[in-house]
């Protein structure tokens, strides 16, 4: 039934991140989009700066509101350098002061992939930009396969979905707060709504 095998790395904490109100306030202006609180398709990298000294989710997280992914750089370079060169987009953290906080960077995946699930599905098209905004809970699951040569994607649920074989030799057990799912590509979507692309 599985065309390929992919894991989503994604946080099992409970204590997202907060923009601080003016960075809040710039990036409506910039790159947010107020109609589905996430970057703007069109936006690469972001920036952002936080209401808390550093993330407490470690090694991978998300600030609230807005839809960007926080990791830590160590745990990035576990995936590999030239992927995550290749795959990602990587943006500065700062904490209240301004400080750049230098062991975390903002995610933002060359190509997005949305997790699919099999119960209590919504779905709609933000008017704004025009995202795919999805929910759904049951059994995970991928369609269409991702496209491309790509080996780490955004996904919509704050974390990546990689490629089984990136993971092959890594140990992941020493980040307690780091949720590791396997996810099968299915022939057919157990949620009725087609290819979301």
């Amino acid at each position: 039934m599985s065309t390929a095998d992919f894991d989503h790395l994604h946080p099992t904490g409970m204590n997202p991140c907060a923009l601080e109100k003016s960075a809040y306030a710039e990036a409506v202006e910039t790159w947010l989009c107020t109609g589905c609180g996430a970057p703007k398709p069109s936006v690469g990298a972001v920036d952002v700066q936080i209401q808390e000294e550093r993330p407490a989710d470690e090694p991978i997280t998300f600030v609230n509101g807005c839809g960007v992914v926080l990791a830590r750089r160590d745990f990035l370079r576990l995936l590999g350098t030239s992927r995550v060169e290749a795959d990602l987009l990587l943006g500065k953290v700062s904490g209240p002061s301004g400080k750049v906080i230098s062991d975390w960077v903002t995610v933002r995946g060359r190509q997005r992939v949305i997790v699919r699930g099999s119960s209590n599905v919504s779905y709609r098209r933000c008017e704004s930009c025009g995202r795919h905004v999805y929910f759904a809970m049951g059994a995970r699951y991928l369609f269409p396969a991702p496209a491309g040569s790509v080996s780490i994607y955004e996904s919509d649920l704050y974390g990546l979905v990689v490629a089984s074989s990136v993971l092959e030799g890594i140990s992941l057990s020493n980040w307690p707060n780091l949720g590791v799912e396997s996810l099968k590509v299915l022939p057919r979507p157990k949620d009725s709504l087609g290819e979301l692309l």
